[in-house]
């Protein structure tokens, strides 16, 4: 029997600050459903749930892989853990009331990522003459200045007042970074107070250029669990080229930090490193895994960047990134950086265009990414001249 069921589309929701889109999940591709409701148009998230498109999307996944899902159904392809997978064995996806809820409070954000665009960061979207550039280089939307919609955070809160949270097991915060949103302690006094904290698993995804306040952390640790997901793309030089925004010193400090809370909150606390694998760092994933050895029970769980083209990993021919299969002494990471490493996805060879970004990208941060990874982008002239 075919495996198409995701609970996410019964009893989950995502409300990503990127487009206002109220959707199931944030895999969702909202570009192939094109009734999927904006946050100003909605007035609870019961009434997304109960809606005739909710049960329209439900009824399609019983029974077929549709489009909107591709991102899971590619790395279920490679055998990699997908979102669908992780929440069918953590929520029912039985009821009317929501289960998850997953939101991006704004999209403010101190550092411009190299894998990152305008709409998920308010400080790329700063960089108007950088998006302009790169725009006309690409020819992609993905580099269009996006200002976050008119009252999108005064919408969220009105939704979220008007809803029945009662049943929530799972509450995730997306960004540009949580801890730097001034919505972040409002949005957990209000689903404290909307429902149970210790009934919920509490997932936030944090750049860790921030540490919370004692206060912030207190209020945390009153929910189930609390997981901190901490996005580490590269140590040292190669994170401050790529991450770009905050030196090394200051995260590395951090992720001390959440160390020694993680210890003294052995059983409520879990905190992981979540790098995204790309051509930046696909062949660095041994130096992450080694960074974060030091801590045995914090581990690393990586994803690999799905786009864009010209910054994925793919790029670089299978036959080269067998060199670069790390070895991670836990089998489900270990097995997921292989499937990772020695993807055999096809993409467009566009690394002529990466030289070219890059290059522009460089010049606006000060920092040259050949410097932090030689051997990458040596790797990349030399294939780009062969074609």
């Amino acid at each position: 029997m075919l495996d198409t069921i995701c609970k996410l589309q019964s009893t989950g929701i995502t409300v990503d600050g990127a487009d206002s889109r109220v959707k199931p999940c944030c895999h969702f591709d909202p570009l192939k459903t094109l009734d999927i409701p904006d946050i100003s148009e909605v007035e609870n998230l019961d009434q997304v749930l109960g809606s005739k498109l909710t049960k329209r999307i439900k009824k399609q996944t019983s029974r077929e892989k549709i489009p909107q899902c591709n991102t899971c159904w590619n790395r279920e392809k490679t055998k990699t853990l997908s979102r669908r997978e992780w929440f069918n064995g953590k929520i029912t996806g039985d009821g009317n009331k929501v289960e998850h809820l997953q939101i991006a409070l704004d999209f403010t954000c101190n550092l411009m990522c190299r894998i990152c665009a305008p709409k998920h960061s308010s400080k790329w979207n700063s960089a108007k003459d950088v998006v302009d550039e790169l725009k006309s280089i690409t020819g992609q939307p993905v580099y269009t200045t996006n200002p976050l919609k008119q009252n999108y955070s005064e919408n969220l809160k009105r939704v979220i007042q008007n809803s029945d949270l009662s049943n929530l097991k799972s509450v995730e915060i997306i960004g540009g970074e949580p801890f730097y949103s001034k919505h972040f302690n409002w949005f957990i006094e209000t689903i404290s107070e909307k429902s149970n904290p210790k009934n919920i698993e509490f997932m936030c995804v944090t750049n860790a250029t921030i540490f919370p306040s004692k206060d912030i952390l207190d209020k945390l640790l009153r929910f189930k669990r609390c997981n901190i997901r901490l996005s580490i793309d590269g140590t040292g030089p190669l994170a401050e080229s790529t991450r770009y925004g905050v030196n090394w010193n200051t995260i590395d400090q951090n992720i001390n930090a959440w160390a020694k809370q993680k210890k003294a909150n052995t059983g409520q606390l879990e905190v992981r490193a979540n790098p995204t694998i790309s051509i930046l760092n696909v062949n660095k994933c041994q130096e992450i895994i080694d960074y974060f050895d030091d801590w045995k029970d914090m581990r690393v769980s990586p994803h690999a960047l799905q786009g864009p083209d010209w910054l994925c990993l793919e790029q670089i021919p299978i036959e080269i990134r067998k060199q670069w299969e790390p070895k991670y002494w836990h089998p489900e990471q270990n097995k997921q950086f292989k499937n990772i490493v020695l993807s055999d996805r096809k993409v467009k060879n566009l690394l002529k265009q990466f030289i070219q970004s890059t290059q522009v990208l460089d010049n606006h941060y000060g920092k040259c990414f050949k410097d932090s990874n030689p051997e990458m982008y040596e790797t990349i002239e030399r294939l780009a001249n062969v074609d």
